[in-house]
């Protein structure tokens, strides 16, 4: 490799490090709208953007800990959450409420009301009809509402919520029909508890260590060639989708399993470390010698450490945030937490609930019962702590990959620090759903698989498939990008694996089979409740109509991945697209929420072409995803266009919407390209079973990948390296 592209690289990503550090000081005036935010008590709709920057972060961390009552803290981040949660504590638990003006198209805007109402009420009957039945459709809410006290209770109703439009959410707005006893609004028991807080902070962590059996079961080969944050990082993905699988596969048998995951978590945790010890620390204080050594390794170190302080203080504080995990994934963990057996098959078969896409993969919402198992129940201020640990796993097995890069102004250090503070991730990290898991399986999985490319070790391969399953088990486009992956390593000659299978291919044939076994045994007894679940059915009945509109919204996907989304700005008044985007500077050629990313892969991508034309396959390989990728995702979006109309369509394509798709494969890219430069990539001369007796090329002991070093410094070299941890 031309040295001359590796200075270029590495000095581009320390320039995008420093905008994002600036970036984020650049927001720290914003903490005082925050506070003057939080003062006027107005949710504004958008806690994604309160959440991006670390200094607000750190702000709302102090506030919260003030904050000792349990309606107050919940109406921080929205306003309509912390009433809900007062509704809660005053009604009977078999209390049936009444929602009003909640039914016709004209009111589907208010239906995140009814998502709120449903997710803190439940089990409690949250009805909009007076026949009992609620029914979602694509625009609306049918059913037969009333203003009539007295014809609402005479249905059966013992309490009516109203949120008038245009007026100030208050309490005031329940209404009983009867008399029944209201409780006072106290604190549940649970509130603040630092037990609680413990219990969730540790589930993940021995969760990852436990896995640690399971990584060294199915990919023995590959525990004595990987560094020991990368092992870890794969115990976590492993241990996971083991987590997920057992909690619901015990509750679909009829069991509570209270207690259990964390027991035995908890003791395959334990007997790891155990087991390692002396592995885990010598790993510390190498880690720690090595790192005292470089002033800049010491600085970034204690900068990730500050924000993961600031992450993990914040993470028991703050209740739901996200509107999703309303609608979907806490409610579904609600329920798993709650019932078990036919229990939960009749629930997640409710048509009053099909706004939670209950046939959606369950590894999300699995997690977040386990941790409420694990409490013994169900508390909403500690569900943030399983993704921050993944990103801090993420960052770390990246780290340990590209730790041979001190030549190379230590940039990839840098970035990571950057991927760090990058407002997409400070968001997402504080969210509940499955974007943060998202990131973190299909990165560590793409990496995984470009290491196949390049060393053609199977074992690799077959890792980067399971945890590219184990993205399938998190959310549905997972199961596109392991088609995608599957279909491409068969398509490109140079990617296409052999017919000999890898070591213990049929226990990690297993291993997946048992890890989506409960969700299929409840896939299959649960009927399609949302429309966007028929998508592929519109897309074939309508095959004209789909691929007519596929080009536009490919467009307007790959346009908003580049640039900002006020500039790539469409709408669909009248059925006709029409470009109503606002230039803004210099400011409207990057997306906000990535500071200029998909730039920085694209120039990385060309990079990596013309300086190590050995890696071609791999650009290839990782173009031919991303342009897939978004290609499934515009047919999706474009076979909506059959049941709906051409505004919803273009709502889809929005950063809140298409974002949380993109992202994960946006830094699959990245990470993919940055490892390809910078980290010891095995050759296949390095692969088990070849003969060779060093764990990785001479090129790439203290170079980047493809550098030619003199023989005689290499041999020198190469007698002092050590295998990684």
């Amino acid at each position: 490799m031309n040295s001359r592209w590796g200075v270029l690289v590495a000095a581009s990503l320390v320039a995008f490090a420093s905008l994002v550090i600036t970036w984020q000081f650049l927001h720290y005036d914003d903490v005082a709208a925050l506070r003057e935010w939080v003062a006027r008590g107005q949710s504004g709709g958008k806690p994604g953007e309160i959440s991006s920057s670390l200094f607000q972060s750190y702000i709302r961390g102090k506030q919260l800990a003030e904050i000792s009552d349990i309606v107050k803290r919940d109406q921080i981040i929205v306003q309509a959450a912390g009433l809900c949660r007062y509704v809660d504590l005053v009604l009977p638990k078999d209390a049936r409420v009444f929602m009003t003006d909640m039914n016709g198209p004209t009111n589907y805007s208010r239906i995140m009301y009814y998502w709120w109402m449903t997710y803190y009420l439940f089990p409690r009957e949250v009805g909009t009809s007076l026949d009992h039945v609620t029914r979602i459709t694509k625009d609306s809410l049918l059913g037969r509402t009333s203003k009539s006290d007295q014809e609402i209770l005479t249905n059966g109703y013992d309490a009516i919520v109203d949120f008038p439009p245009h007026e100030t959410l208050t309490l005031r707005l329940l209404r009983p029909l009867r008399e029944f006893p209201l409780k006072e609004p106290v604190n549940p028991a649970w509130f603040s508890s630092n037990t609680d807080t413990v219990i969730a902070f540790l589930l993940p962590l021995l969760t990852a260590l436990a896995g640690m059996w399971l990584f060294r079961f199915l990919f023995l080969s590959l525990s004595e060639q990987m560094p020991l944050l990368e092992q870890l990082a794969c115990g976590l993905g492993l241990g996971m989708m083991a987590v997920a699988a057992l909690t619901l596969g015990i509750k679909l048998c009829g069991f509570s399993g209270r207690g259990l995951i964390f027991s035995v978590t908890a003791v395959g945790g334990i007997a790891e470390i155990w087991r390692d010890r002396k592995a885990y620390l010598t790993g510390i204080i190498d880690g720690y010698w090595k790192m005292v050594r470089s002033p800049v390794a010491i600085a970034v170190f204690v900068a990730g450490s500050l924000v993961f302080l600031v992450l993990f203080r914040l993470a028991g504080l703050q209740g739901l945030t996200e509107q999703d995990a309303v609608m979907a994934w806490s409610l579904k963990a609600k329920i798993i937490h709650l019932y078990t057996g036919s229990e939960i098959v009749q629930w997640f078969s409710n048509p009053r609930l099909a706004h939670a896409h209950l046939d959606y993969p369950t590894l999300v919402p699995s997690l977040h019962a386990a941790t409420y198992d694990s409490l013994g129940h169900v508390d909403e201020f500690v569900t943030k702590f399983w993704p921050i640990w993944m990103l801090l796993f993420l960052i770390g097995a990246l780290a340990s990959l590209n730790r041979r890069s001190k030549g190379w102004f230590h940039a990839p250090c840098f970035f990571l620090l950057a991927l760090l503070l990058l407002p997409a991730t400070q968001q997402y990290v504080q969210w509940e759903g499955g974007t943060m898991p998202m990131v973190f399986f299909t990165v560590m999985g793409f990496v995984q698989c470009a290491f196949w490319l390049v060393g053609k070790d199977r074992a690799r391969l077959t890792l980067g498939l399971t945890l590219l399953f184990g993205a399938a088990m998190a959310k549905f486009e997972g199961f596109i990008f392991l088609a995608l992956v599957g279909s491409w390593m068969l398509l490109l000659p140079s990617a296409r694996p052999s017919l000999k299978p890898s070591p213990r291919l049929w226990q990690v044939l297993a291993f997946c089979f048992l890890a989506a076994l409960p969700f299929v045994c409840l896939r299959v007894r649960i009927p399609v409740l949302h429309f966007e679940s028929g998508w592929a059915d519109y897309a074939l009945h309508n095959p004209g109509t789909t691929l007519s509109n596929c080009p536009w919204i490919f467009m307007i996907l790959l346009a908003r991945l580049f640039v900002n989304p006020d500039f790539a700005d469409w709408n669909g008044e009248g059925g006709q697209l029409h470009w109503i985007g606002k230039w803004d500077g210099l400011s409207s050629l990057y997306n906000p929420s990535t500071l200029g990313l998909a730039w920085l892969c694209l120039f990385m991508t060309v990079a990596l072409w013309f300086a190590v034309p050995a890696r071609r396959q791999v650009v290839v390989w990782t173009l031919a995803m991303l342009v897939s990728a978004l290609v499934v995702f515009s047919v999706v979006f474009a076979s909506l266009f059959n049941v709906t109309n051409l505004v919803s369509v273009i709502a889809y394509t929005t950063n809140h919407i298409a974002g949380r798709y993109l992202l994960p494969v946006l830094l699959a890219w990245f990470a993919t390209i940055m490892t390809l430069f910078f980290a010891d990539v095995p050759s296949s001369a390095s692969t088990p079973g070849t003969g060779a007796t060093v764990p990785y090329p001479p090129a790439s002991v203290t170079s980047p990948v493809g550098v030619k070093a003199d023989p005689e410094t290499s041999k020198k070299q190469q007698d002092k390296q050590q295998p990684p941890n």
